[in-house]
């Protein structure tokens, strides 16, 4: 897995960041049992020969409790295991330490082999941080452990900004690879990654887990099942729930349009992801990016005013498209700012001939943090109905962001397909391109193509 660990040693900023690699237990060509990871750091590293580390094989990881670091929002009845953030790498390490670790430490399937960072000594401090085992080796570039045949799978949870230097040497080595979304931060990498997978049998997972959310799978199943009846159009409202004038620690990345991290890309590109994939697909589409906060302040890690960042991308998205199986319409609008108090932050209606469905969360469904509620309206009998959905047994116990992500590891293991909830490379490429066209519809203000 790569994840950004300066911290681990410093508790500063310093670009560097951690790769960790798994293997799978029982790998056939076919079906995966168990993987083995490893974890690595940019290209920019110096390359470095591995090392062993030397900590108890026994012992696990202690998560902290930690509340919803977004005080303004109103999280309902949910914990997250996490710690605060006091650096950009700290950011990236937590996303890390909450929906990977916690699944992979658990499973049967998979074994954490190599981390790898900026340096081998930095690589060492963070298997010590997490009590990995002592055979977990240590390595000081991505080229090195790219070479290591103990290596399986490789997980990237870095941002979107070094996720191809990070992984091009184990896709050309024919290393398996886990990326969180977005896949590269433009369609150009991302369909160079796609062609190196292709061409050395890599395959690929990609972090749009939202799709594996079992409420997402219910809403799928209850389209399926005409429970409703026919689609007739769907809308959907999210709010943030951060004021919209305000970047956490470590999120200037976000402002900067070359990153390719953005309001768009991150918040609406898992949100959207989720419900066209429950809803069939987006045939075409009309949208509208606004940039309403043109300057944000950046805080620093302890929450105190650091510098004013000029906003180089979209803090409100408001989509208008025809759905691809049925043409019904479907309207979105996504926001940056405080949600309105006490009220769910996301609301997903979808309206059909004999009823309607509405699902509320208290945030972006991707991360399972709780309080995710779907009710159906029966227009006939006029009664609504709350709709009993569960996570699978093998993740129910997971820290909250693990939970999707954790079966997204499952589906990889298990040859789950696409249909399924499981996104590879393909399907990445395909998304990075509809939102290269929703930026295109925006600036000409018209509508485009995206599937069919």
């Amino acid at each position: 897995m790569y994840l950004d660990s300066s911290q681990v040693e410093t508790g500063r900023t310093n670009g560097t960041a951690l790769l960790i690699c798994i293997s799978i237990i029982g790998r056939t060509d076919l079906t995966f049992h168990h993987h083995r990871l490893t974890t690595a750091h940019p290209s920019t590293a110096k390359p470095s020969t591995h090392q062993h580390a030397h900590q108890s094989r026994t012992h696990r990881p202690q998560f902290r409790h930690w509340r919803n670091l977004r005080q303004s929002r109103r999280q309902l009845g949910s914990q997250v295991y996490t710690l605060l953030p006091n650096s950009q790498s700290q950011s990236q390490l937590t996303h890390a330490r909450s929906a990977h670790l916690p699944y992979l430490l658990a499973s049967p399937h998979y074994e954490i082999t190599a981390l790898c960072n900026s340096s081998v000594s930095s690589a060492q401090a963070a298997i010590k941080r997490y009590n990995l085992p002592p055979t977990t080796k240590s390595y000081g570039s991505p080229d090195d452990l790219a070479q290591d045949p103990d290596v399986d799978l490789v997980v990237c949870s870095v941002r979107v900004d070094r996720h191809h230097a990070l992984l091009m040497p184990s896709i050309k080595a024919g290393k398996d690879v886990f990326v969180e979304w977005p896949l590269a931060s433009n369609l150009s990498q991302a369909q160079e990654m796609h062609a190196a997978a292709q061409a050395s049998g890599s395959k690929t997972i990609v972090g749009l887990q939202s799709r594996s959310s079992p409420f997402i799978r219910k809403m799928k199943q209850l389209f399926a099942d005409k429970t409703i009846g026919d689609v007739l159009s769907s809308t959907l409202t999210f709010e943030m729930g951060w004021p919209g004038d305000v970047e956490p620690p470590a999120n200037d990345f976000m402002t900067k349009k070359e990153s390719g991290g953005s309001f768009l890309s991150i918040i609406v590109g898992h949100t959207a992801d989720a419900i066209f994939h429950a809803l069939g697909g987006l045939e075409e589409c009309s949208a509208l990016l606004t940039t309403r906060w043109p300057e944000t302040k950046l805080l620093k890690a302890d929450m105190s005013f650091d510098r004013i960042a000029k906003r180089e991308t979209a803090d409100h998205v408001m989509l208008q498209g025809i759905l691809r199986n049925n043409s019904a319409p479907i309207s979105m609008a996504l926001r940056h700012g405080k949600t309105f108090k006490d009220t769910p932050g996301l609301v997903w209606r979808v309206f059909g001939t004999k009823g309607e469905i509405r699902l509320t969360s208290a945030t972006m469904l991707n991360l399972a943090m709780g309080g995710e509620k779907i009710e159906v309206y029966d227009h006939e009998r006029d009664v609504v109905e709350t709709v009993e959905v569960e996570y699978d047994e093998v993740v129910r116990e997971l820290a909250p962001m693990a939970k999707n992500v954790g079966m997204l590891y499952e589906g990889f293991v298990k040859g789950k397909s696409v249909e399924e909830g499981v996104v590879d490379f393909a399907q990445a490429v395909d998304w990075h391109r509809a939102i290269d066209q929703m930026e295109k519809a925006s600036e000409g203000r018209k509508w485009v193509k995206i599937m069919g």
